[in-house]
């Protein structure tokens, strides 16, 4: 009989020492919409039109405005940075894959301050209408004329909200 005792205490002890096979964790949350959802598409194509040469020699090539709006919740505070994915001549000229062509870049608000150049940020803070912006782009020669031919640049805008 005393054999029998040893031999259960013996199972049941080397029973409460084995390992956990399994374990559950229960992970909750909520997702929230974001303060602010830009009106246009994450990427979009800009087309500048036809330039003529004798246009950046005289400087007087015509501007684009491409209007970009942004739904916030009141209160929301929106900062805003341009960059260019293909180099800087200044502080609002990008390069293009053109030699010898830039494209002068502002982004402007409707109070009529100077426009942002890239690689600044601009901070907004929007109440009960939607920001109104408008990003300002004008081919210019950098220097000597570029070659005919088609040309692209592109722009990057990094948008932070508190």
């Amino acid at each position: 009989m005393r054999a029998l005792v040893w031999i259960l205490i013996a199972m049941a002890g080397s029973a409460l020492a084995e390992p956990v096979k399994e374990a559950q964790i229960d992970v909750t949350g909520n997702l929230l919409a974001p303060p602010c959802v830009a009106r246009f598409p994450s990427t979009q194509q800009v087309d500048l039109g036809k330039v003529n040469l004798n246009q950046l020699a005289d400087d007087s090539a015509s501007v684009t405005d491409v209007p970009l709006l942004f739904d916030c919740q009141p209160g929301t505070k929106l900062d805003l940075t341009l960059s260019t994915g293909m180099g800087l001549t200044d502080g609002s000229v990008i390069l293009t894959n053109r030699t010898g062509l830039g494209l002068l870049v502002h982004l402007r608000d409707k109070t009529g301050k100077p426009g942002l150049n890239l690689d600044e940020t601009g901070t907004w803070t929007v109440e009960h209408e939607p920001l109104a912006l408008t990003l300002r782009v004008r081919p210019v020669s950098l220097g000597n004329l570029p070659e005919v031919g088609s040309y692209s640049a592109t722009l990057l805008m990094k948008m932070t909200y508190r």
